[in-house]
């Protein structure tokens, strides 16, 4: 079995992780290649040398020396 990052070839995103059998020949659709590595996971971006999962920003979060939100 071989694991696969499927990237879209504009913003080199990982778009999908497929597994290969052993002996399947598969190509990705056109607008997108597979990655020379295959330990990203969806959402990465290829930066040409590792995998960077992109940033995760809370916007739950107060701002200091407002008033909270209140319900009620």
């Amino acid at each position: 079995m071989l694991y696969k990052c499927v990237i879209n070839s504009n913003t080199k995103i990982v778009e999908n992780v497929i597994v290969i059998a052993n002996g399947v020949e598969w190509s990705p659709p056109q607008g997108f290649e597979f990655a020379p590595k295959h330990d990203g996971n969806i959402g990465d971006q290829w930066d040409g040398t590792k995998f960077v999962a992109p940033v995760v920003v809370d916007e739950t979060l107060e701002v200091a020396g407002e008033e909270p939100d209140v319900i009620g």
